[in-house]
C-alpha cells in the first residue's frame, strides 16, 4: 500500500514538473497535448531526479524533494483540467452559429 501511494505521488509531481516545464517551452499547444508531453517529460525529470540522488546515495533526499511536489501537481491538474473545460467550450460555441 505504502509502495502505491508513493508511486502516486511521484506521478503527480511528474506532472507538475512536466506541465510547468511545457507551459514555458510551448506555451501555446494543445491541452491534450501539452499533457502527455508533460508527462513524458516529467517522468524524465523525476527518473533522473531519483538515480542522482542514487549514485550520491541520498536517495531519501530525492524522494522527500519529490514527494513534496505532489500537492502541486494537484493543483496543476486542476488548472490544466479548467483551461482544457474552457478551450472545449469555447470549440463548442464557435461550431454552433
Amino acid at each position: 500500500m505504502t509502495d502505491a501511494f508513493v508511486a502516486v505521488l511521484l506521478a503527480l509531481a511528474a506532472l507538475s514538473l512536466g506541465l510547468r516545464t511545457t507551459s514555458v517551452l510551448i506555451p501555446r499547444v494543445h491541452p491534450l497535448l501539452r499533457l502527455l508531453i508533460g508527462g513524458i517529460i516529467g517522468t524524465a525529470v523525476t527518473t533522473a531526479t531519483l538515480r542522482i540522488c542514487d549514485s550520491y546515495r541520498v536517495h531519501d533526499l530525492g524522494l522527500g524533494l519529490l514527494v513534496s511536489l505532489a500537492p502541486v501537481g494537484v493543483y496543476d491538474l486542476v488548472m490544466w483540467w479548467s483551461r482544457w473545460r474552457r478551450t472545449r467550450d469555447r470549440a463548442v460555441e464557435s461550431s454552433h452559429p
